[in-house]
């Protein structure tokens, strides 16, 4: 927060103070003061940090949806309020203590276990509304204005995926802003997402639109891995192992590598035979091909989105729309390369039949697999579920020859992640990881890595 802006919290507090004297106790008004003036004036000697993440609130602010140091109370599910605070850019700063709490946080520092933040953080400004409320709000407003311009290409989107509009964010880094948009897909991008420094003359095309041999745009007559999805000219295949056989063979359920044939059959093995992990607990992979899956996997699939919606909030994507959760789960797919999730695969750990902890994953290639979405139930915690779940998930992309898992940890979880034995990405690795491989990632979140020991069968 800016000095000027803590200047403008601290008129907001007087004010407030003049207009409702019983409302706040003097005493601790004086401390928050005290406590704002001497931030106020470590901003003149250190600047912010402009990669510093955003956060929840942050956003609501940045919205104009909330004001910075809004009342909020909590209230259990009785309607009973609980604790009263007030909102800052990086926690609810409580008026008993004058700690600031992040969401969960503050939560519990209310003695509540509901396990839903947002959902019962309430405004104190007589409207009703809950934090989550404020959220959809801010959704809803990105989309019904434009929040971002595009640099096209020659002028105009000249795309051959139909009626779909560019995507309003970049694939890389989820900023808006100036974009880039490709000739071929809706995908768009910084320029300095993709390696470019200024806008280039003519056709340009997106990293997951060029041709895995030549690196030019591939466009009509092309061959794509049914594994990593990468695009093939005919040509170049042609030209490289020097047989017009082999092109014939790129039709259907074409793999670029034995590697990645390799993968795919072991996945689609793996996919729907349970593997016992002790005498109550079992651990299965399950596929849904956009939605199609048979009526048992549906059910399980089905169990396995309640569980994330009993952790996290909805989240919708605002270029779809959509729950991203239910999306992933049933393998949504898309012409926008961010936002199409065919290739997920969705781990559940059973007991006694009963889904108790999920997580989401999709193998690119042997170099990388990714684990976007993990939850386990309330009732399930604190009994190593999620251990349980990766150790084995690990296992077996071990056998397949994957080399290393990559997640986004939010910064409250990394510590587990940690102990778990991930650990987190420099920003080098990180920027060279999101431009060949388009990632599930969220906006606040720390990308970890955990590099997996494959052994090797002798000769």
């Amino acid at each position: 927060m800016t000095g000027s802006k803590r200047r403008s919290t601290a008129l907001l507090l007087c004010q407030d103070q003049h207009q409702n004297p019983s409302s706040i106790r003097t005493g601790k008004n004086v401390k928050l003061l005290k406590k704002l003036n001497k931030k106020s004036d470590g901003d003149h000697k250190k600047p912010n940090n402009p990669r510093k993440p955003r956060t929840a609130l942050s956003l609501l602010i940045d919205s104009n949806v909330v004001l910075p140091m809004a009342k909020v109370y909590y209230q259990n599910k009785a309607g009973v309020s609980l604790k009263k605070g007030r909102i800052t850019r990086d926690g609810i700063l409580c008026d008993c203590c004058l700690n600031s709490f992040g969401l969960t946080a503050f939560e519990t520092h209310a003695g509540s276990t509901n396990h839903r933040p947002a959902a019962f953080i309430m405004l104190d400004d007589g409207s009703g509304r809950s934090l989550s409320d404020c959220h959809k709000q801010v959704d809803g407003s990105s989309t019904n204005f434009k929040k971002v311009s595009k640099v096209q290409i020659n002028g105009q989107y000249n795309s051959s995926c139909g009626s779909e509009s560019p995507d309003h964010v970049c694939s890389v880094c989820g900023d808006g802003e100036e974009l880039i948009v490709c000739q071929q897909c809706p995908a768009a991008f910084h320029l300095k997402c993709v390696g470019l420094k200024q806008v280039p003359k003519g056709l340009w095309f997106c990293p997951s639109c060029c041709c895995g041999i030549c690196g030019n745009g591939v466009e009509g007559c092309c061959a794509t891995c049914r594994q990593c999805d990468r695009k093939f000219h005919s040509i170049c295949l042609k030209m490289k192992t020097k047989s017009s056989e082999y092109w014939k063979n790129c039709q259907v359920n074409w793999f670029c590598s034995q590697s990645c044939e390799n993968i795919f059959s072991g996945l689609e093995n793996l996919s729907g035979n349970p593997i016992p992990i002790s005498v109550d607990l079992s651990w299965t992979l399950l596929r849904s091909n956009n939605g199609d899956s048979d009526h048992d996997d549906k059910k399980k699939l089905s169990a396995a989105l309640d569980v994330m919606h009993e952790c996290f909030e909805t989240s919708k994507d605002f270029y779809t729309g959509r729950d991203v959760a239910k999306d992933v789960i049933f393998g949504r797919e898309s012409k926008l390369k961010r936002v199409d999730f065919k290739g997920f695969y969705t781990v559940i750990l059973e007991e006694k039949g009963d889904v108790a902890t999920v997580a989401t994953v999709r193998v690119h290639d042997g170099k990388v697999a990714e684990l976007p979405l993990a939850a386990t139930r309330f009732s399930h915690r604190r009994r190593g579920m999620c251990r349980m779940l990766v150790d084995e998930l690990e296992k077996q992309l071990r056998e397949l020859r994957v080399e290393r898992l990559v997640l986004p940890a939010v910064p409250s979880a990394l510590e587990t992640w940690t102990k778990l034995g991930f650990s987190k990405m420099t920003d080098e690795d990180k920027s060279s990881l999101l431009l060949n491989y388009t990632l599930l990632h969220f906006q606040g979140t720390i990308m970890c890595q955990k590099l997996l020991k494959t052994t090797h069968s002798p000769c």
